[in-house]
């Protein structure tokens, strides 16, 4: 199974009906190139900024990286930085054709950092913590409410 896991730094941020709204249209390609994953909103509440992280996954990676472009030029992100892609046994996310999730994010991530990175101490803000891909694909899992997914 083929996987990417991206970052971004949102330009508005969305409440979850627009965030409904908005997956609509992707949940349909997504559910016919048989790409599944999740996006998850993440608030920053220090600073007031929105960041995006989004795992994709599926059988054809082609079809993941072509998601993923369409994904790239979208106007409601800047700064869209890959953090891992590669090969898994099976998919994380193979329920959902595309979950949407959305968290306050600096507590959790400094957990999370604390437990599985050695750099979280030199970690300055959110958007460090989370170019970590173990840390990003973490806070997913844990939007995601799914304790027996498999982890990284």
């Amino acid at each position: 199974m083929y996987e990417l896991l991206y970052l971004s730094r949102g330009v508005v941020d969305l409440d979850p009906t627009e965030m409904e709204t908005f997956l609509g249209s992707s949940r349909v390609r997504n559910a016919q190139a048989d790409i599944t994953g999740m996006l998850l909103h993440v608030r920053d509440a220090p600073t007031g900024s929105v960041f995006f992280v989004q795992l994709l996954e599926g059988p054809d990676p082609d079809l993941v990286e072509q998601t993923y472009q369409r994904i790239s030029k979208d106007e409601l992100h800047t700064d869209v930085h890959v953090l891992h892609r590669g090969e898994r046994p099976q998919r994380t996310f193979g329920d959902w054709s595309m979950l949407a999730g959305a968290t306050s994010a600096e507590a959790a991530l400094r957990s999370i950092a604390e437990n599985i990175s050695d750099d979280a101490s030199t970690a300055e803000t959110t958007w460090d913590l989370l170019q970590d891909s173990r840390i990003a694909r973490s806070l997913l899992i844990i939007a995601a409410g799914q304790e027996h997914l498999p982890h990284a």
